[in-house]
Order: C-alpha cells, then sequence, then structure tokens
C-alpha cells in the first residue's frame, strides 16, 4: 500500500511539480509575469518571491486553469517568482495522496544593468593648426566618457523588500455557545458535527484566529431549522489567503406540534425543504392546536393541505378544513386522469353487493370496491377527489384498461343487458297503451261533463 501511494505521489508530482520556467532579461525595476499551471488541484495559493517584489498576485488555483502573480525585479542576477499550493483538499485522483504545500512551479527572469548609449562628441576643426587641440579634447572626453561608464557599473541597485505579511489562515478556537463540537478542536481540523435539540431556533459560534492580523467571517449568531445546517467559518489571512472551518449543525426534526386523526396522533413535519408540492397550491399559514404551522392552499379549488407525519414517521398532505385534519391525500395520476387520492369515510365503505378493501388500478394500489358477483371480477370501484375539488365515484375495468366515471349502477355481462334492454322495452310498450288509455278516459270524461252543462242549460230556458 505504501509502495502505491509513493507511486501516486511521484505520478502527481511529475504532472504539478514544474520547475521555474525561464523568460527573457528585464532590467532592474521592471515589472515582469508569472504564472503556473493548477492541472488537477484546486485550493488556496501562497506566492513568494526571489530578487523581485511581488505587485498583484492570485491567490486561489482553480483546476484545469493558471494562477498569476505581477512582480518587480530587484538587482542584477536572477528574479524568481514561485506558487505553492497550500490547500490540496480537492483532490479527484484515485489514489489519496497529501498534497499539502505542493510546488506548482512559477517563472523567473534574467535580471540586466542597463547599457548606457555612448555618444561621440566631436569639436568642430577651422584649420590643420587645432589639430593638437583637437586631439586634446577628444582624449579628455574619452577619459570622461570611461569615468562616467565606472559610475554608472559601481552604482548600487536597491534591493527589493521582501514581502512579510502573515499567510496563516488558522484559528486558536471554535466553539458553539453550551454545546460541544465533534471532534474537538483543533486548529488543523476543519471539519466539525454537533448535534441540537428540536426546539433549537439559532446558536452562538465563537472562534479566535491564531494571528491577530488575520480575519474570521461566519460568527456570531446562526440561524439554525430541523435538519442538517451547514456553517462556514472562514479565515482569510494578513496576506489574503483563506481557510474554511465547516460545522454541521444537525437539528433533531422530532415534530412540536400533534394533533388526532382517524385514532392516530399525527405531527406537523418542520423540515419541509424538497418538498413536491401538489399542482397548483401556494404556500401560507394556518392554525392547528392553536399554533400557526406552514400550509399550502389552492384557490381554483379553494382547499388547504399541510404536511405530517404519522406515528410509522410515513410523511403525507392531509385535507384541512375548519381547523381541523379532514383526510390523507395524495397527488395521484392515473390513466392520464389527475386525481388526489383519499381516505374513504367509515359511512361510504359498506356498498350493497361490493365489497371494501384494497385495489389495483393501473398497477397502483389503492382502497376501493369489488363486486359479490364474480361474473364482475374484472371491474373495481374506487372513490376520489378530482381537479374541481369534489368527490367522484369511478370504475375501473382492468382488461381494457378503461377508468370512467360511475354513473351508479351496477356493471353487468352482456346477456344480463340484452335482458334488462328486452325488459325494459316491454315495459315502455305496456306504459305507452297505459298512457294511450289514459288519454281516451280523459277525452270521454271531458265530452260527458261538457253535454251535461249543454243539457242544463236548455233545460233553464225551457222552463
Amino acid at each position: 500500500m505504501k509502495k502505491i501511494k509513493l507511486i501516486s505521489s511521484l505520478l502527481l508530482c511529475s504532472i504539478l511539480c514544474n520547475p521555474l520556467v525561464l523568460k527573457a532579461a528585464v532590467k532592474p525595476g521592471e515589472s515582469f509575469t508569472a504564472s503556473a499551471n493548477c492541472g488537477v488541484y484546486e485550493g488556496s495559493v501562497s506566492v513568494s518571491a526571489s530578487n523581485a517584489t511581488i505587485t498583484s498576485a492570485g491567490n486561489w488555483c482553480e483546476r484545469g486553469k493558471s494562477v498569476s502573480a505581477t512582480a518587480v525585479a530587484g538587482s542584477v542576477g536572477t528574479a524568481s517568482v514561485s506558487f505553492i499550493l497550500v490547500d490540496g483538499s480537492d483532490n479527484s485522483t484515485d489514489t489519496p495522496v497529501a498534497v499539502e504545500n505542493l510546488n506548482l512551479g512559477g517563472t523567473s527572469v534574467n535580471v540586466e544593468a542597463p547599457v548606457v548609449e555612448q555618444k561621440p562628441t566631436t569639436t568642430p576643426s577651422t584649420s590643420n593648426t587645432n589639430k593638437n587641440n583637437l586631439n586634446q579634447n577628444t582624449t579628455n572626453q574619452q577619459s570622461n566618457q570611461q569615468t562616467t561608464n565606472q559610475q554608472v557599473e559601481s552604482k548600487p541597485v536597491k534591493e527589493p523588500e521582501e514581502d512579510t505579511r502573515s499567510k496563516d489562515t488558522s484559528l486558536k478556537s471554535l466553539s458553539i455557545t453550551g454545546y460541544e463540537l465533534s471532534p474537538k478542536f483543533s486548529a488543523s481540523t476543519t471539519s466539525y458535527k454537533v448535534n441540537l435539540p428540536a426546539e433549537t431556533t439559532s446558536i452562538e459560534v465563537k472562534a479566535s484566529v491564531n494571528d491577530s492580523k488575520a480575519s474570521v467571517t461566519g460568527t456570531g449568531n446562526i440561524k439554525v431549522q430541523a435538519g442538517e445546517n451547514e456553517i462556514n467559518v472562514v479565515v482569510t489571512s494578513e496576506y489574503g489567503t483563506k481557510q474554511t472551518y465547516m460545522i454541521k449543525a444537525y437539528v433533531d426534526e422530532k415534530p412540536l406540534i400533534y394533533t388526532n386523526y382517524n385514532e392516530q396522533k399525527l405531527g406537523v413535519v418542520r423540515n419541509i425543504n424538497g418538498v413536491e408540492v401538489p399542482e397548483g397550491f401556494k404556500k401560507t399559514s394556518v392554525k392547528l392546536e392553536g399554533k400557526e404551522i406552514v400550509a399550502w392552499k389552492n384557490e381554483k379549488l379553494n382547499k388547504t393541505i399541510v404536511y405530517l407525519s404519522d406515528e410509522k414517521e410515513s410523511r403525507s398532505f392531509y385535507l384541512f378544513e375548519d381547523g381541523k385534519v379532514k383526510t390523507k391525500i395524495t397527488y395521484k395520476e392515473l390513466l392520464g386522469r389527475k386525481f388526489f387520492l383519499v381516505d374513504i369515510p367509515e359511512d361510504k365503505q359498506n356498498m350493497e353487493g361490493m365489497v371494501y378493501g384494497e385495489v389495483t388500478v393501473d398497477k397502483t394500489k389503492l382502497k376501493g370496491w369489488t363486486f359479490h358477483d364474480k361474473t364482475f371480477e374484472n371491474f373495481v370501484l374506487i372513490y376520489v377527489m378530482g381537479m374541481d375539488g369534489e368527490m367522484h365515484y369511478y370504475q375501473y375495468e382492468k382488461t381494457e384498461n378503461i377508468l370512467q366515471l360511475y354513473s351508479g349502477a351496477a356493471s353487468v355481462t352482456q346477456e344480463t343487458y340484452v335482458k334488462q334492454t328486452n325488459s325494459l322495452k316491454n315495459s315502455q310498450t305496456q306504459r305507452t297503451v297505459w298512457m294511450y288509455v289514459a288519454i281516451a278516459s280523459w277525452v270521454v270524461v271531458v265530452a260527458g261533463v261538457v253535454a251535461f252543462f249543454i243539457w242544463k242549460k236548455r233545460n233553464e230556458i225551457r222552463s
């Protein structure tokens, strides 16, 4: 195993431990740019220089990119800038390898003295008699120029000041008031956990830096909610490098508000992150057992739902009306239709000629009815809430995989249907005959009454 780790380390080093790249010469006081490839690593970068002063530099290495810095050359000789990866926590290789203080390479340049251009100085001659004077002046000028060159070469070059800013990003202490971190704090440990009781809504995070010139963020009064909370305490050194201390604070998700429904004790779920709310419902609040809780309302349906957990910690939405939980409700699509499956009230469970229990509709199990008569064994009946907010009965036939509204009449076979149809036709014929008899009788009665009044009138006239 050690051999494998050693080979992996050498392979990584061959990729990232780049030698300094030599660039063209510069003059003392001139600026130059240095850079290094990050390769597969990512983390904080420490930049240092030799015979140069860094004026600006990147402090973070991003995987697949490079980091650069600008520096001013010092005295004659060689000036170099190097990059050291000081935070190698994001290692994408298969074999874990310690990469702290990983040399990413850098750039070096030759620093050469400036060349002073020598301009020849001549004195115009007007006659040959001045030739000796001209030669003497030329000799004097050359002597003066030589003296000047010697002064330039011997002039001392000011050495650049070394960057003395601290790169310390460690903490001296880290704590949460009233609770214990796990593991115990250590400056070299950057990941911690803490368990908090269900009623916790905020915690006080305290931290102090190891270097007084460093700064820290992420402390103070921090709000937390049920479930896991990630708290990042970030230390920034005087130089600008950063290090993060992470605390995962887990707040017990045990419900704080309970209610009773169908002889069950239901608790209000506190952590609703990631909960898929049915289409058309928007977040609101309601009062349950005198306390305000999160709810969702569909204005079109005029329905409100809440999210509760039963005694087996099974979480579901429940229909909420008049301050009470009415029924469990589950959004479902069956054969292309959208429904809300609900708990069927006890007073509706008993239906003549049917058996109440678990049924299957298109591979979905739910509560419904089957028929006593085995002739209708392929038929089931369900009771669901439609997207109009109203309750409906639906009949399902499994051989044809058809779901349709139930008319209230039991399903029948073809033979029975023919008999019922013929019976209905006979019944309608009989009703037609009796209707004609009734009409005829009514006409006879009316005619008799009219005849009676006419006879009576005539008798009155005669008398």
